[in-house]
């Protein structure tokens, strides 16, 4: 009888932190820039890796948006009057990139994601020494 009354008691005292942690989780993908798929897999490590790579975003506010490359800061392409976006891109790189949704009416970055890099072999050379026999 008491292990019901607890659980019931449990229950209701929980539910609004529940609640809560949802809306936080909810607001977190409302504003949000995603790449799928988020990781390249090269045979080699130092090569290229090549992935067609889809760049989703969504925001809460309809604006002016605009998908740029977050170390050279190059506009990769804006959107006018959007809630959300697609933008499919051509990876091609021997190390990981990283991409920025920015706000072009004031410039601030609203969100970020990067496409990571892997390699299935690592170079494991030794550094030989140069002789002369």
């Amino acid at each position: 009888m008491f292990s019901k009354y607890y659980l019931c008691f449990t229950l209701l005292l929980s539910g609004p932190l529940l609640a809560e942690q949802q809306s936080v989780g909810k607001k977190d993908i409302e504003n949000a820039l995603v790449a799928l798929p988020d990781t390249c897999v090269a045979l080699r490590e130092g090569r290229n890796c090549y992935a067609e790579v889809d760049l989703t975003w969504h925001q809460e506010q309809v604006g002016n948006y605009c998908l740029r490359n977050a170390q050279s800061k190059h506009i990769i392409q804006c959107w006018l009057m959007q809630q959300k976006g697609l933008f499919r891109y051509q990876f091609d790189s021997a190390e990981t990139i990283g991409f920025e949704l920015i706000s072009s009416d004031n410039g601030k970055v609203v969100a970020s994601t990067e496409i990571q890099l892997q390699w299935v072999y690592q170079n494991r050379q030794k550094k030989r020494r140069w002789r002369l026999f």
